[in-house]
Protein backbone atom coordinates (compact mmCIF):
# COMPACT_ATOMS: atom_id res chain seq x y z
CA UNK A 1 0.00 0.00 0.00
CA UNK A 2 1.41 3.54 -1.16
CA UNK A 3 1.48 6.45 1.34
CA UNK A 4 -0.85 8.45 -0.50
CA UNK A 5 -3.57 5.36 -0.08
CA UNK A 6 -3.19 5.22 3.27
CA UNK A 7 -3.38 8.71 3.58
CA UNK A 8 -6.75 8.57 1.91
CA UNK A 9 -8.35 5.70 4.15
CA UNK A 10 -6.95 7.66 7.09
CA UNK A 11 -9.36 10.36 5.38
CA UNK A 12 -11.85 8.13 5.20
CA UNK A 13 -11.54 6.98 9.00
CA UNK A 14 -11.81 10.31 10.15
CA UNK A 15 -15.01 11.25 8.07
CA UNK A 16 -16.57 8.06 9.63
CA UNK A 17 -15.41 8.85 13.18
CA UNK A 18 -15.33 11.98 13.62
CA UNK A 19 -17.26 13.53 10.56
CA UNK A 20 -14.36 15.34 9.43
CA UNK A 21 -13.86 16.68 5.79
CA UNK A 22 -10.99 14.99 4.29
CA UNK A 23 -10.35 18.12 2.48
CA UNK A 24 -9.59 19.21 6.30
CA UNK A 25 -7.09 16.61 6.64
CA UNK A 26 -3.33 16.68 5.73
CA UNK A 27 -0.28 15.34 7.00
CA UNK A 28 0.17 18.32 9.49
CA UNK A 29 -3.36 17.69 10.94
CA UNK A 30 -3.16 16.90 14.80
CA UNK A 31 -5.43 14.17 16.14
CA UNK A 32 -6.26 16.34 19.44
CA UNK A 33 -5.03 20.34 18.65
CA UNK A 34 -6.86 20.38 15.00
CA UNK A 35 -9.78 17.99 15.00
CA UNK A 36 -10.53 18.17 18.86
CA UNK A 37 -10.97 14.10 18.76
CA UNK A 38 -10.78 12.48 21.76
CA UNK A 39 -9.33 9.50 23.83
CA UNK A 40 -12.21 7.25 23.14
CA UNK A 41 -12.16 8.27 19.50
CA UNK A 42 -8.76 8.01 19.14
CA UNK A 43 -8.76 4.28 20.61
CA UNK A 44 -11.60 3.02 18.21
CA UNK A 45 -9.07 4.74 15.44
CA UNK A 46 -6.37 2.50 16.25
CA UNK A 47 -8.39 -0.58 16.29
CA UNK A 48 -9.95 -0.31 12.75
CA UNK A 49 -6.65 1.09 11.74
CA UNK A 50 -5.18 -2.17 12.72
CA UNK A 51 -7.83 -3.85 10.67
CA UNK A 52 -7.85 -2.14 7.92
CA UNK A 53 -4.11 -1.91 7.24
CA UNK A 54 -3.27 -5.52 8.62
CA UNK A 55 -0.57 -3.64 11.21
CA UNK A 56 -0.34 -4.09 15.31
CA UNK A 57 -0.31 -0.69 16.65
CA UNK A 58 0.96 -1.14 20.37
CA UNK A 59 -0.70 1.53 22.86
CA UNK A 60 2.34 3.09 23.85
CA UNK A 61 3.12 3.72 20.19
CA UNK A 62 -0.63 4.56 19.22
CA UNK A 63 -0.16 7.50 21.98
CA UNK A 64 3.17 8.98 20.33
CA UNK A 65 1.01 8.86 17.16
CA UNK A 66 -0.10 12.81 17.46
CA UNK A 67 -0.38 14.03 13.62
CA UNK A 68 -1.72 12.15 10.68
CA UNK A 69 1.44 12.21 8.43
CA UNK A 70 3.09 10.12 11.97
CA UNK A 71 -0.20 7.29 11.69
CA UNK A 72 0.61 7.21 7.36
CA UNK A 73 4.12 6.86 8.41
CA UNK A 74 4.15 4.14 11.18
CA UNK A 75 1.77 1.99 8.58
CA UNK A 76 3.88 2.82 5.52
CA UNK A 77 7.34 1.38 7.45
CA UNK A 78 5.34 -1.81 9.65
CA UNK A 79 4.31 -2.37 6.00
CA UNK A 80 7.38 -2.80 3.93
CA UNK A 81 9.38 -4.55 7.11
CA UNK A 82 10.87 -1.31 8.80
CA UNK A 83 8.86 -1.72 11.73
CA UNK A 84 8.62 -5.14 13.15
CA UNK A 85 4.39 -6.73 13.09
CA UNK A 86 4.77 -6.17 16.70
CA UNK A 87 5.94 -2.18 16.55
CA UNK A 88 9.27 -3.08 17.06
Amino acid sequence: MKRDEILAELKAMLAEFGDIAPEQVDEQTSFVADLGLDSLVLVRMTVVAEERFGVRIPDEVAWELHTVGSVVTYVEDTLVGRIGAGGE
